[in-house]
């Protein structure tokens, strides 16, 4: 059986920069101390001129800038985000987007398929193309997302009373687009080790998406206490059985981990609960929603293509990816990072 590794990265992330302060000019003041005390600062805004088309296509045109393919080289081409906005805030269903997708980047031939799980999408997206590689059906694809997420973050503020309203974490999030790919791996120090996911489906109520009853638009209503109970009561029993399963008994082997980018107060929590369950302290733990918001199925992604970017993660590294998506999705992915890197003139 073959393996898979990332052989590159690309992200997107919009220009525009909006503060919390200039977010919530006028709203109750306790929403911003909600915020603030969350260590949410900033979120990176869409353009009038961008939809999570446009977002998607921009990081996966970067990700081919960081590629030795070429776009006609591509075997699969997957479209794995929660909002599908195209031809501004219109909400697209057919054609698909990744069919629209790989025909604009010039993938003609390539395989396409949309799929959406919340925000484990992209990891979802790498679970099936991981697997196809691995059957040997395909060397090659290219996972995207475009996230244009910040019109939940409109609705809310229209309508949000105060800092228990459960559209307080429509206000953490952010826009922007990941993109990557993966193929065939001969090198046991380069390549994916295992994805695994388990979904409970009995708390998919804690959040939910839906178009408000009140205003046009979308709107997200989430039960965030109750969401973070029952995900950091599952989340290490999920994580010792999944190592176990794949001979990865020891934590302390990952250089890196990479949890969904929610909060950094829930990822420090998340990280104190860790040390508390297994006495074990997670390494290199990558944060950087504090500047980006919560940018949901492309946060994980965001957060790696910044550090390789930066060169915080040399090659060689093991990374661990956290999924604890709404639905309630838990999910793992464990990679060993090789020459992945980001180009002069590409994001």
């Amino acid at each position: 059986m073959y393996k898979s590794k990332f052989e590159s990265i690309g992200a997107y992330t919009p220009e525009k920069i909006v503060t919390n302060e200039e977010l919530l000019t006028g709203k109750d003041a306790s929403i911003l101390l909600a915020l603030d005390t969350a260590g949410i600062k900033k979120r990176r805004w869409r353009a009038q001129s961008e939809d999570s088309v446009k977002i998607a296509i921009t990081a996966a045109g970067n990700c081919l800038k960081n590629s030795s393919y070429k776009a006609s080289d591509l075997e699969v081409v997957i479209y794995s985000s929660i909002t599908r906005f195209h031809g501004g805030l219109k909400h697209h269903l057919e054609p698909a987007i990744s069919l629209l997708a790989k025909n604009r980047l010039g993938a003609h031939s390539a395989i396409n398929l949309d799929i959406t799980n919340a925000c484990a999408g992209m990891l979802t997206g790498a679970y099936i193309l991981d697997n196809m590689i691995r059957s040997g059906s395909v060397r090659n694809g290219m996972v995207i997302s475009g996230e244009c997420i910040t019109p939940i973050s409109e609705t809310a503020l229209k309508e949000i009373k105060d800092r228990h309203d459960d559209q307080l974490a429509s206000l953490t999030v952010g826009d922007a687009g990941a993109a990557f790919i993966l193929d065939r791996s001969d090198d046991e120090n380069e390549c994916i080790e295992f994805i695994n996911f388990t979904t409970i489906a009995a708390f998919a109520k804690h959040c939910i998406g839906v178009p408000s009853n009140r205003n046009p638009g979308p709107a997200m209503y989430t039960k965030t206490k109750e969401l973070y109970i029952e995900s950091f009561k599952r989340l290490p029993v999920f994580l010792k059985t999944v190592l176990e399963k794949n001979n990865k008994s020891q934590m302390d082997d990952y250089d890196f981990n990479i949890y969904h980018q929610t909060s950094p107060k829930v990822i420090e929590l998340f990280r104190q609960h860790l040390k508390y369950y297994f006495n074990w302290e997670p390494r290199g733990v990558i944060v950087n929603v504090d500047e980006y918001g919560n940018t949901a199925s492309t946060s994980h992604f965001v957060a790696l293509h910044n550090a390789i970017k930066e060169k915080k993660i040399p090659r060689g590294s093991r990374v661990l990816f956290y999924s604890a998506a709404s639905g309630l999705v838990l999910g793992l992915l464990s990679a060993k990072i090789g020459s992945l890197g980001v180009r002069d003139g590409a994001n």
